[in-house]
């Protein structure tokens, strides 16, 4: 073995030794205080025997006494193996003595052993094999105590040593494996102790050159801070970085650009009261906070900051979480996108005039059929908000979740108006007949289903990116399909009916029956409300029935609402 392998295994040794020792000491002075107590358990389970076990107590508890005094004693330190393990064997005997008295294996007294064991073995520190060792010695006294000590041993004295012998044993086998654990554990906390009494011994023989080496590193630190801060100021982002109540440690010169106030002036302050949000600007930091210190990311948040003049300013957030050497902080780097966002306006505005002019095309092309036939003036804003009523309620019911969004709603409301745009391609003669038709003349007013099909397709080849036409031709072609397959132009079935078609049928049919014509009067609702409700899955889709019932009341008033605009209109 080399020499310093040598040196330092009889250093752990000294050291393991010097431990054992003061470890006994404990073992000893735990074992005098417990023993004494326990004459308390004597009185109360086992009066008749409280004076013989007082004495065996007191005896034991002198010996460890004397034990502990002589110990005290250095030329005896060394001899403190002998001192524990003959104040164990003389407890097991002790404790043995007592099981004798209280019936033999059948008493539980012999616990007080098992405590010994798990408290003294767990407690020192011992190899495997001197556990083992030990244990094993104190279940023989036990064992043997009580075989010699009890008159009659009967089968049942067997079982009973039996089942004592197993909690022996087992506890032996655990207290023997955390001893191996423990001493392991503490070979490597010795030499981790070792290891940095070295690595201590070296930084004391290096001391002279440190004060050198510290001074040449700050330098160098503060050259680095200087170009850290430079780069820091030139930033053109505002960089902030607050504590956890949301207050300015530190903010980069472009808060004067910014808010209107030097970083010194801003330096404790709350971020917060610079940024205008909905919820508030306090409740705002904090909910950032959260989810940075969560491990969540905060990247391109728009906002608003307020400077120091009251004026409104639109800024974009990214925020993320910095661990320096006095705890964690929070850096939020804050872009002005005022002009972003101003030719963003700029753009939506285009957008929405644009969107305002097509309408008004759309709206002056389905005007300009319905003015042939249609002397109300408001059909085509009827036709619009009861197709809307209905689509509303029916995008609320189960089964409508993929055909019904927020794209077919605003599709379905503008093309619906394009209905009977194939009526431009009727005669006068036969769309203004105020009488009933002839099988011919019907025959020529079906086919208007026909001409708004197409004219909406030569539409659509024009602009393809219009996909509200792709509905508008559904609805023109197919508005006169009957649910049981009766209605023109191609006798379509069912669900086989485009669901748009469906919905504008009707509204169309509604609002024939509750208009005048020059060849009938105005329905009153109740009575177009009992036609619509016999023709559920005749003429109309049940569902869609079902869905102009519950909404009944909004149509009745949406019609209220169209009869007075119009009599205010209507010169007396």
């Amino acid at each position: 073995m080399p020499i310093a392998q040598l040196a330092r295994t009889r250093e752990f040794a000294d050291e393991i030794r010097n431990l054992f020792y003061q470890r006994t000491l404990i073992c000893l002075w735990l074992a005098v205080v417990f023993f004494s107590l326990f004459s308390f358990l004597d009185a109360v389970c086992c009066k008749e025997n409280f004076r013989l076990f007082l004495m065996f107590r007191s005896a034991y508890v002198v010996t460890l006494v004397c034990f502990i005094n002589l110990l005290a004693i250095p030329s005896f330190k060394q001899y403190a193996p002998h001192f524990i393990y003959t104040a164990m064997a003389l407890g097991g005997f002790t404790i043995s003595l007592m099981t004798v008295q209280l019936g033999g294996f059948y008493s539980g007294y012999y616990v007080g052993i098992l405590l010994m064991i798990a408290g003294a073995l767990s407690v020192l520190p011992l190899r495997v094999t001197q556990v083992l060792a030990v244990g094993g010695s104190m279940y023989l006294i036990y064992v043997l105590t009580v075989l010699v000590g009890t008159a009659d041993v009967e089968r049942a004295h067997l079982v009973a040593m039996m089942n004592n012998s197993f909690f022996f044993l087992a506890l032996v086998g655990v207290t023997a494996v955390q001893s191996y654990d423990d001493l392991q554990t503490l070979l490597k906390s010795l030499g981790t102790t070792r290891n940095l009494q070295g690595i201590r011994a070296k930084l004391t023989d290096y001391r002279g050159d440190l004060e050198g080496l510290v001074q040449q590193r700050l330098e160098e630190l503060e050259e680095s801070d200087l170009k850290y801060r430079d780069l820091y100021d030139s930033i053109l982002d505002l960089v902030v970085l607050i504590d956890t109540r949301g207050r300015i440690k530190k903010i980069n010169s472009h808060s004067v650009v910014l808010l209107g106030l030097e970083p010194a002036e801003l330096q404790g302050s709350f971020l917060a009261d610079f940024i205008r949000v909905k919820q508030g600007g306090r409740e705002f930091i904090a909910n950032v906070i959260a989810d940075l210190h969560e491990g969540g990311q905060v990247r391109g948040v728009q906002l608003q900051l307020k400077n120091i003049s009251e004026k409104i300013i639109e800024a974009e957030l990214s925020a993320s979480r910095v661990a320096l050497e006095s705890g964690f902080f929070y850096q939020f780097v804050i872009r002005d996108i005022s002009s972003t966002k101003q030719v963003e306006r700029m753009l939506l505005d285009s957008e929405r005039l644009l969107d305002t002019s097509r309408q008004a095309a759309i709206f002056g092309l389905a005007k300009l059929a319905e003015c042939r036939d249609d002397d109300t003036g408001a059909h085509l804003n009827r036709i619009r908000d009861y197709t809307r009523l209905v689509v509303e309620d029916l995008a609320s019911q189960p089964g409508y979740e993929r055909e019904i969004d927020e794209q077919f709603v605003e599709d379905i409301f503008r093309s619906s108006v394009l209905h009977d745009i194939g009526k431009v391609g009727i005669p006068d003669s036969i769309l203004l007949k105020p009488g009933r038709l002839t099988r011919e003349e019907f025959d020529i007013m079906k086919a208007h289903c026909r001409y708004g099909s197409d004219i909406l397709a030569g539409a659509e080849d024009n602009d393809n990116e219009v996909t509200f036409l792709l509905l508008a031709r559904d609805i023109a072609c197919h508005h006169h399909e009957r649910w049981d397959g009766n209605g023109y132009p191609d006798g379509l079935v069912g669900t086989a009916i485009p669901l748009a078609a469906r919905i504008v049928s009707l509204a169309d049919v509604y609002d024939a029956l509750t208009s005048t014509r020059v060849y009938k009067a105005a329905y009153s609702h109740d009575e177009a409300r009992g036609l619509i409700t016999k023709e559920s899955a005749g003429q109309f889709d049940p569902n869609i029935v079902d869905a102009f019932v519950r909404r009944e009341a909004e149509f009745k008033e949406c019609r209220m609402q169209f009869l007075l605009q119009e009599s205010k209109r209507t010169p007396p």
